[in-house]
């Protein structure tokens, strides 16, 4: 079961469609319980226990997503800087080329 878990964990963790989609679903799941909590569900959120637990979901959900959203942007920075430092070395070299042709041609 924990095996399960971990493999779900990373597959979230490690695939970006996934991930975002889990952002969605997560910030839509805390949207929905701020809408029925502060509407109809109002009155049934009395008894001190209900309340805490019931807002305590809603915000896991949402510090769930946020972190999900840190995790994204980092994952996109890193690639980025990944992608830059390869089209530099690609510039490099083809300038690198371009000399040595001008060099061998005069």
């Amino acid at each position: 079961m924990l095996r399960t878990i971990i493999l779900v964990t990373r597959g979230i963790l490690l695939d970006p469609r996934v991930r975002r989609w889990a952002m969605f679903v997560l910030l839509m799941g805390a949207m929905l319980m701020v809408f029925a909590g502060t509407t109809f569900l109002a009155g049934d959120l009395s008894m001190p226990w209900g309340f805490i637990i019931y807002w305590g979901i809603c915000g896991w959900l949402t510090f769930a997503s946020l972190m999900l959203a840190f995790w994204d942007m980092l994952l996109i920075r890193v690639e980025a800087r990944r992608e830059r430092r390869r089209l530099e070395q690609e510039l490099a070299k083809k300038a690198r080329e371009a000399k040595e042709k001008e060099d061998a041609g005069e």
